[in-house]
């Protein structure tokens, strides 16, 4: 016999429900760093019979899905790939989608959809990250939004010409704020409430701060950060290195670091303190000075594996922009000459460089990574050519490897 599942509480069976169809359980973690989320609904309880399909329908409904329509194909890929925003089905499925509380239209006045739109369905809950996305991309092709048409229509999908509650309209709508200096903007469907446009218009007017300010303001996050490691909360350390981070639109999450709007930093700064500098080579000292000091943060924490880890992708990163190799071995001997090669041309932030391969070093001292440590230290030693601890240890280095040699050459093994 069968559990008796319709004699339980009503209660109970809401709450069953809600945990089946609801959008945090359909959520599926990537298979890697590099892809966004996905979304796996699981409707067979819909199809079980007519009274558990009438109560079950109601849990569904409580979600709030979003659609997406442009009249370009790879408007898709490029929201999924470089926003690594979710998306729940794309095609005809999402195109014939009704049941959506939000229909947002991007088209341009030469390009309307004209019958033919490309369409995608997203869930509430990552409507901020395709806003975020969407502001990059304009920040890196300065003028993109100048050429866009955006229309925002909002209804309820199950009550025809019910308003919708204000907290639900700001969450929709508000977002779009992010979202500056469009062709033109229009906000449609069910009693949108004129304080929410007015809101949302407001905030679209407000300028992005200018790469001057971007800058000065990481400059101040990481100063700010350098006087917590200093006094040993590194918790708030930590926090200041990642806004200062997100101030120059790079994007901290976890073990990953997001580099966008490149196209942003692309000329000389006209004010500020750093005027009359590239903008693009002051990121990327304050990019460089920040990961060195994360890396000293994790030693004083005495977290190993997590200072290892950002010198060594920071590491890897370097070299393989500077050489095309993409290998991931630090051990290697041979894989470190990209480094004298690299001092001989000049290369920008060699010091802070150069802390971050000697921190790096530390930690795989501790973490008895020995052959690493070696080539770490001589590296750190050609971009610190005046810091005497550094000196020192790679001066230890020689002499353990010229005793070495000088014991196989009085053994003969020389000749073998």
């Amino acid at each position: 016999m069968g559990f008796p599942f319709l004699a339980l509480p009503a209660e109970i069976r809401e709450h069953i429900y809600h945990a089946i169809l609801s959008t945090d359980n359909a959520r599926r973690p990537p298979n890697n760093d590099d892809e966004p989320a996905s979304y796996r609904y699981d409707l067979a309880v819909l199809r079980v019979n007519k009274q558990i399909h009438h109560e079950a329908k109601k849990a569904f409904q409580d979600n709030i899905f979003i659609k997406i329509s442009t009249p370009w194909s790879e408007s898709i890929d490029h929201i999924s790939s470089e926003g690594r925003v979710p998306i729940i089905t794309t095609g005809l499925k999402a195109e014939s989608f009704e049941s959506y509380h939000l229909w947002i239209a991007i088209d341009t006045p030469g390009v309307s959809f004209s019958g033919c739109a490309y369409s995608m369905l997203i869930c509430l809950e990552d409507l901020p990250a395709f806003t975020r996305m969407w502001r990059f991309s304009n920040l890196n092709h300065q003028g993109l939004n100048s050429h866009l048409r955006l229309t925002l229509t909002i209804k309820d999908p199950h009550v025809p010409d019910r308003k919708i509650p204000k907290g639900l309209q700001s969450r929709l709508l508000l977002p779009f704020g992010l979202v500056k200096d469009l062709h033109s903007l229009s906000v449609e469907g069910a009693r949108v409430l004129p304080s929410i446009e007015e809101a949302l218009k407001k905030e679209q007017a407000i300028p992005d701060p200018p790469p001057e300010e971007c800058l000065e303001t990481a400059t101040a996050l990481k100063d700010a950060g350098n006087k917590a490691l200093q006094a040993g909360d590194y918790a708030a350390a930590l926090k200041h290195y990642t806004d200062a981070f997100a101030a120059i639109h790079i994007t901290v999450s976890g073990r990953k670091r997001y580099i966008h709007a490149d196209g942003y930093y692309g000329r000389e700064c006209t004010s500020g303190a750093y005027k009359g500098h590239r903008s693009d080579y002051v990121r990327l000292m304050i990019r460089v000075k920040l990961v060195a000091n994360v890396i000293q943060t994790y030693l004083k924490m005495k977290d190993w594996e997590e200072a290892r880890f950002w010198g060594k992708r920071s590491i890897l990163l370097l070299r393989a922009s500077l050489t095309g190799d993409d290998d991931n071995d630090i051990e290697d001997e041979k894989n470190w000459r990209w480094v004298q090669q690299s001092n001989t041309m000049g290369f920008p932030a060699r010091a802070e460089m150069g802390k971050i391969l000697y921190r790096t070093a530390l930690a795989s001292r501790e973490l008895r990574r020995h052959d690493e440590v070696d080539n770490l230290i001589r590296a750190a030693a050609v971009y610190l050519p005046h810091d005497e601890v550094v000196q020192t240890e790679k001066r230890t280095l020689d002499d353990r490897r010229s005793a070495y040699y000088e014991y196989l050459h009085d053994i003969g093994a020389d000749d073998i």
